[in-house]
């Protein structure tokens, strides 16, 4: 099956799965199952791989993924994501756990899963088994999933390669599986996958990674659409003996996720907003210049704040004015003061004025102080004082313009 999907606030995909028994005849019922929902936390895509007897095992993978998107139906909307999807995955090994069934002589039923929750924040991946998950990404592959088996294991302690896991004897004995316990801990990526438009989302059960390798999944699915991808990738693992039950799915991004929000704290004039708003000036009033904001703030200060250096400045003004007043008041009584005690008064200083008799002999007189002439001097009249203004009243007119 492929199409494009597209669901209310999600992103474009584009979506494909095939599932086939193989061609082994002891295993013509086919024990895998797989299916795509949209839902209303992101695209989820599921692939399940049963066990535990034919019927058991095919019983068991339609109940995981029937249970999965049960849950995804019922969650919260306030729950993240990733929670609603490991809390389906933990809900499905309880309900494959309390199954009952007759093929019980075979073993306890149950089931791998592998699933994909592409939202417009990102993509979340969780598994259980040995089912996989692939990233398609610019002309690369990358698996993210590792198997919960017992040559994972042994590649994990260094003591296989991956080329020996992939022929080993024990390599399709599992570790981890839904129905093993009540309760079972699924691989939850930690932080998910913010997909690009075209990057490509693999699915699968081991009836494909046995026989088709990472670098073959490469050049089908980086190649072909997402229709065509999954038939050739089932047709390769027929054509190599289809041993077992082959599921893929294949589920392409059709746009960009969303740049995550940055996790920093407001800025001082983000968190003054609401102060702002609540001391807006009344209709008519004039708004302040605004003043420069520093290089290490992140957004601009609110009008309503405005006022507030224009005060400072202005009281600085204040203050300046004052000192220069008082400082020309002290100077204004310090001369008041020596005009009324010449004793206290600095030096005098030597100012030479023409003689009026015309000798050019100089005469000493004191700061501020009036010359008169001397007994000698003519006889003729001299104006009255009032009427020739002194060097001393000049000064003082000077000083009070």
């Amino acid at each position: 099956m492929a199409s494009v999907k597209r669901a209310p606030d999600l992103p474009a995909v584009e979506y494909a799965d095939r599932s086939d028994p193989g061609r082994d005849p002891d295993k013509q019922v086919n024990e895998d199952a797989c299916g795509h929902r949209a839902t209303r936390f992101g695209h989820l895509c599921v692939v399940c791989d049963g066990m535990g007897g034919h019927a058991a095992g095919r019983e068991a993978a339609q109940l995981a993924l029937s249970t999965i998107f049960e849950t995804f139906d019922r969650a919260l909307d306030a729950v993240r994501p990733a929670d609603v999807l490991r809390t389906a995955i933990q809900e499905a090994s309880r309900r494959v756990f309390g199954m009952r069934t007759s093929e019980i002589a075979l073993g306890r039923p149950g089931s791998t899963v592998v699933a994909v929750l592409l939202h417009a924040q990102g993509t979340d991946i969780a598994h259980v088994g040995d089912s996989r998950a692939y990233l398609v990404h610019e002309g690369q592959i990358r698996r993210l999933t590792r198997d919960h088996s017992i040559v994972q294991e042994l590649v994990d302690r260094g003591l296989l390669t991956q080329e020996q896991a992939a022929h080993h004897p024990e390599a399709n004995r599992i570790t981890r599986a839904l129905g093993m316990a009540e309760e079972v801990e699924a691989d939850v990526l930690p932080q998910g996958v913010r997909q690009v438009a075209g990057d490509a989302f693999v699915l699968c059960t081991d009836g494909l990674c046995d026989l088709v390798e990472d670098q073959e999944i490469l050049g089908v699915v980086g190649s072909e659409p997402a229709g065509q991808a999954v038939g050739k990738l089932v047709d390769l693992a027929n054509a190599r003996g289809g041993h077992d039950n082959v599921t893929v799915v294949v589920i392409r991004a059709r746009e960009t996720a969303l740049a995550p929000a940055p996790s920093v704290a407001p800025t001082v004039a983000q968190t003054r907003t609401t102060e702002a708003m609540t001391a807006m000036p009344a209709a008519g009033a004039t708004l302040p210049e605004p003043t420069p904001q520093s290089p290490l703030s992140t957004s601009s200060a609110p009008p309503g704040r405005h006022g507030r250096p224009a005060v400072i400045a202005g009281l600085a003004l204040a203050v300046l004015a004052a000192v220069l007043l008082g400082g020309v008041l002290f100077a204004h009584f310090e001369e008041r003061r020596g005009k009324r005690n010449p004793a206290t008064s600095p030096a005098l200083l030597d100012l030479a004025t023409t003689d009026p008799r015309g000798d050019g002999a100089p005469v000493q007189v004191a700061p501020e102080t009036i010359a008169t002439p001397s007994a000698n001097l003519p006889s003729d009249p001299i104006a009255p004082l009032e009427s020739a203004p002194t060097p001393t009243s000049k000064k003082r007119v000077h000083q009070a313009q």
